[in-house]
């Protein structure tokens, strides 16, 4: 118990007892016949000091309470939420938080920096769009932009045409006042609406969707593991009879949080106003302060088991998981809460993966829940059971291991047709023109003779003729050596539109194993890394042992989870690493969605140090829905901007649409 603790009871217990003894006993105060300040002051100083200790509780623990909050402001402080699958952001969500960098006040900036920045930004978006919709040429589209004659939506053409600060008539001042959009991110929304009509051909609204503002908002799924480990004060502890490790620890649920100051407050005023009836509420808020500091919690002896009903299963099936929780102890918990450890991956389907009961000594209670499965290793972390006394002030927090538990959900084996790859090989699949030379069946070069070469390579002809000796050099067959580099930084984590609960890395994965597969059936070296913070590799080789380590990496690495990575990354440093590591005879095949500049970049620079560089781009942008917002609108043309830029360097681009397989788009580059 802290100093301001120990104070704020004492001074609380004597003020109770004085308010009792003069409720009860009226006739002890005329005992004491003190008059003048001699009367008042005693009382006033005792009132004022218990206000002051009332302040100062009250202050230390709103400090107490910001400084946790801000602590732990990304996870739950109740329980855990591992039951729904992680949110990952929107294609739009880039752009809402571009439109909503712009407010009113700008207006008074000298260069609004962030105006300007949109504006050249979408300004090369529609120079790129009109070239290849109207086929103007640069200076029409420049004029027609500067005038605004290039649409006839007056919101998009005042985009580019007035001024980025634009002046306000009467009626944008007063709708100012209740709007909170500005005339400038207004007049975005129309033109990035238009500019992505026409390069898509269908209609974009200029709405920006609630999916768009909202994904990056929403409260981050919280595992048991992370809940736990955000937390101190915990203990490690092993069970003697059911050998199951734990890490227990005692909370205070925060329910008495506040009785102490208003005890104390009540006996501030019961002092000053003379009432020794508002004592009553002293005391009872004393005793309430007291039992949550005196009580103590039954001691957890908990026996938790889980039961999966399938452990391989094919993606997509549904999978029964069973919890039981057994009291071993002799004490009767009247109130336990179990919150299961499900996978980051796994979503639950049907049921509930927490539960609530009150358990006597020696019995047990059982709940389930169904996942579905999805490809990849997931492991259940730990169970979490908190226990809470009858009051509910006091509550002990366990973290059961009882048994691990994985559920293994296998890749598919769809190896898929065409390369998709730059070509460089020969006829032979597998093989490369090799600049090596030596032994072979393909000319290469004359030279002369060399002490200790091959009779069978010396040109006979020649020495015949000429009477010199002469050895003929063949190109060594040489097989291509394939890397595969999948985008999983967290700018590739994006929900596509087709499907909001898988990110679209996971998309990448399948594309890299099916390639992996079809290149591994026709003998090909092939690795695996992935450009990411979390560090994974696997150099090229071939056969049955290397498929199945490929396939595992893709399955469990950290790497390829499905949390998205937390920590800042600098990509140039893992393309060093992969320069320094790679033969520059290597193909690499670069996996990525393009949502970012850095993506394109990671694509240029490999290309620089001097690879055959081909991308193969999954789409996040496609959409079945017959209107698009402008979110994903200014998405989809950032996107295909990028995809252009790499394509004008010579490179191998490869547009994955979901709805289309993909066999089909690496048969079509192919």
């Amino acid at each position: 118990m802290s100093r301001t603790n120990r104070i704020v009871l004492v001074v609380g217990f004597v003020s109770s007892l004085t308010g009792l003894c003069l409720v009860a006993l009226p006739s002890v105060a005329s005992f004491v016949s003190l008059s003048g300040v001699a009367r008042t002051a005693p009382i006033a100083l005792v009132g004022m000091l218990s206000f002051v200790l009332a302040a100062r509780y009250v202050a230390g623990e709103a400090f107490s309470s910001k400084a946790g909050r801000d602590e732990n402001r990304t996870r739950s402080t109740e329980f855990p939420t591992p039951e729904h699958r992680p949110r990952y952001e929107y294609p739009g969500a880039a752009f809402a938080r571009r439109l909503e960098g712009i407010e009113w006040t700008d207006r008074r900036e000298e260069d609004p920096i962030g105006r300007l920045e949109l504006r050249a930004e979408l300004r090369e978006v529609a120079r790129t769009v009109l070239a290849r919709t109207e086929q103007w040429s640069r200076t029409d589209i420049e004029a027609r932009l500067d005038d605004g004659t290039w649409t006839e939506n007056p919101q998009a053409a005042a985009f580019f045409a007035d001024d980025v600060v634009p002046s306000l008539s009467l009626w944008d001042r007063v709708r100012s006042l209740w709007r909170s959009e500005p005339v400038f991110a207004r007049r975005a929304r129309y033109a990035v609406s238009e500019l992505a009509s026409r390069f898509d051909g269908d209609d974009v609204s200029s709405d920006v969707s609630a999916a768009a503002r909202t994904s990056v908002e929403d409260d981050p799924t919280v595992t048991t593991r992370s809940f736990w480990d955000g937390r101190e004060g915990s203990e490690h502890r092993e069970d003697p009879e059911t050998r199951e490790d734990s890490e227990t620890r005692e909370v205070s649920t925060g329910r008495t949080r506040g009785v102490a100051a208003a005890a104390l407050g009540a006996a501030g005023l019961g002092i000053v106003t003379l009432r020794p009836a508002l004592f009553l509420l002293t005391l009872f808020g004393i005793t309430v302060y007291g039992y949550a500091r005196a009580v103590s919690l039954p001691t957890q002896t908990v026996s938790v088991t889980r039961t999966v009903s399938e452990t391989a299963p094919d993606p997509g099936q549904e999978i029964e998981i069973t919890v039981s929780i057994l009291n071993t102890g002799d004490e009767t918990l009247a109130d336990i809460r179990v919150v299961d450890g499900v996978p980051t991956g796994l979503a639950v389907s049907e049921g509930s993966a927490t539960f609530t009961t009150a358990l006597r000594p020696g019995k047990e209670a059982t709940f389930s829940y169904t996942v579905e499965a999805v490809v990849g290793v997931h492991a259940y972390d730990p169970a979490l059971v908190v226990t809470r006394d009858v009051a509910g002030v006091k509550k002990r927090e366990t973290l059961h291991q009882s048994s691990e538990t994985t559920i293994t959900c296998q890749l598919q084996e769809n190896p898929v047709s065409g390369g998709g790859l730059q070509r460089k090989t020969t006829v032979l699949p597998g093989q490369v023109r090799s600049r090596t030379k030596g032994a072979g069946v393909e000319f290469h070069s004359v030279r002369e003779y060399r002490h200790g070469d091959p009779l069978s390579r010396i040109d006979w002809n020649r020495k015949a003729k000429t009477g010199e000796f002469t050895t003929v050099d063949f190109r060594e067959p040489h097989l291509e050596t394939i890397l595969l580099v999948v985008d999983v930084r967290a700018e590739a984590y994006l929900e596509p539109a087709t499907d909001c609960t898988k990110p679209v890395v996971r998309q990448s994965v399948t594309a890299a194993y099916s390639i992996a597969s079809r290149l591994l059936a026709d003998s090909t070296p092939v690795g695996v890394t992935a450009l990411s913070p979390r560090s994974c590799w696997l150099s090229p080789g071939t056969g049955d042992v290397h498929r199945r380590r490929l396939r595992e990496l893709l399955l469990g690495e950290s790497a390829f989870s499905w949390d998205t990575p937390d920590s800042e990354f600098d990509a140039s440093t893992r393309l060093r690493e992969i320069n320094q590591r790679v033969p520059l005879d290597t193909q690499i095949l670069f996996i990525s969605p393009l949502c970012d500049d850095e993506a394109r970049e990671a694509a240029r620079r490999l290309d620089a140090y001097g690879y055959a560089v081909s991308v193969l781009s999954p789409d996040p942008t496609a959409s079945p829905v017959s209107t698009r917002t402008c979110g994903v609108g200014y998405a989809s043309l950032r996107r295909q901007h990028r995809l252009k830029e790499l394509r004008n360097a010579d490179l191998d681009v490869a547009d994955w649409d979901p709805s289309e397989s993909l066999s089909g788009v690496m048969s079509r580059v192919s």
